[in-house]
């Protein structure tokens, strides 16, 4: 498929779908966050070079704002990628007021994008993901305050006023609750390192990498700029991601089954997905017997048959429309929606938990044993008492 205009589209272009999809959502963020206002002239420059350039404000605005368009519409993705990510690192070494480790963390990556693959290949990401979280908890390890609780204590009460670290912290004693919450992230950022190291760690050292993002922002309100986009968005360059058609298997008999399938295939841009329905005997050539696909949809990606409700999420988890819209809803709202934020956040993490699969799969099997009663006038050719 020919890269596209179309910002929703990831296909056709010399970037991975997941990796491309990783640097449009951050350019994303950056657009809708207005990121481009906090770019200043050099300011106490890290490197006296920047003194004295003319334009430079406006031409890294220029740049910066040009590079993130161009890249969510899939043009010169790897160029523009690069130069977006390179706008910020200048930003960063010409300005001490513009600095910011978020901000050093969001250029490198998506400079790191530019000239990575995904999965395996993307290892100038893995080592960028080892080494901050590596750095961040050596040094909290040696810092004292981290060591006794006291920085938690103090950041969460007197500066955050979380009401619920202020309710239970005083019924525990004196620090306590402090220094469990510094040592449980010193631990963490401890660990990630080791496991983004070893390849068959990587899945625990994503989930764990975006389950405490997510906490710090639920926790404390703030994105903190640019991490909580970027370092989630950055979880997209080691998902296995098809490199094939995904065979979606239908029951074809079934009036809300096949409207079920034409609102699916209005939003799969990508046409990833290949429906075949059940009565054309496809089953059998994946070893799913006629019962289970009556019951159930069934989709198979890579070798691997998901199920219902999995079969579902996974349709949802591989269309980039999925990862833009939640993207859109967290950093298109004004900085003091903390609280939609953190819906938005916890509903996703909620439908994409494994933990959440059993509810799930209940949910959609009461919605498929009575799918021949949920649309007016729809005809099932198996009988109900069938499914």
């Amino acid at each position: 498929m020919a890269a596209s205009l179309n910002p929703l589209r990831c296909g056709g272009t010399s970037m991975p779908v997941p990796l491309l999809l990783m640097a449009k959502l951050v350019a994303l963020c950056l657009l809708l966050t207005n990121h481009v206002r906090l770019l200043t002239d050099p300011f106490l420059p890290f490197l006296s070079v920047f003194e004295g350039i003319p334009y430079f404000q406006i031409s890294l605005k220029t740049v910066f704002v040009l590079s993130a368009v161009l890249l969510l519409f899939n043009r010169w993705v790897r160029v523009t990628s690069f130069l977006l990510g390179l706008t910020i690192l200048l930003g960063v070494l010409s300005s001490r007021a513009y600095y910011g480790n978020n901000k050093t963390f969001t250029g490198l990556l998506l400079v790191f994008a530019s000239v990575s693959d995904s999965g395996p290949r993307a290892w100038p990401i893995h080592i960028q993901m080892m080494v901050v979280y590596f750095g961040a908890g050596l040094n909290k390890l040696l810092d004292a305050d981290w060591q006794s609780g006291q920085f938690f204590e103090h950041w969460a009460s007197a500066k955050l006023k979380n009401p619920v670290y202020m309710a239970l912290s005083p019924l525990l004693p004196p620090l306590v609750a402090g220094k469990v919450m510094c040592w449980f992230t010193i631990v963490a950022e401890l660990a990630m390192p080791a496991m983004f190291a070893l390849r068959p760690l990587v899945l625990f050292g994503m989930w764990l990498n975006i389950l405490f993002q997510s906490g710090l922002m639920i926790f404390t309100g703030t994105t903190f700029t640019m991490f909580f986009y970027a370092m989630t968005a950055a979880m997209l360059a080691f998902v296995p991601w098809p490199q094939s058609k995904v065979v979606v298997i239908w029951d074809g008999d079934c009036g809300f089954c096949a409207a079920s399938k034409a609102w699916v295939e209005r939003f799969d841009l990508e046409r990833l997905l290949e429906w075949h329905p059940l009565q054309s005997g496809i089953g059998e050539k994946f070893g799913i017997s006629m019962d289970a696909l009556i019951a159930r949809l069934h989709l198979v990606a890579e070798g691997r048959v998901y199920a219902g409700f999995r079969a579902f999420r996974y349709m949802a988890f591989t269309n980039p429309l999925t990862w833009l819209l939640i993207a859109t809803l967290i950093s298109a709202v004004p900085e003091n929606w903390s609280n939609w934020r953190r819906a938005v956040v916890i509903a996703a993490l909620t439908f994409f938990s494994p933990l959440f699969a059993p509810i799930g799969e209940r949910l959609y099997n009461q919605v498929a044993r009575n799918r021949h009663r949920l649309m007016p006038n729809s005809t099932c050719k198996i009988e109900p008492q069938q499914r």
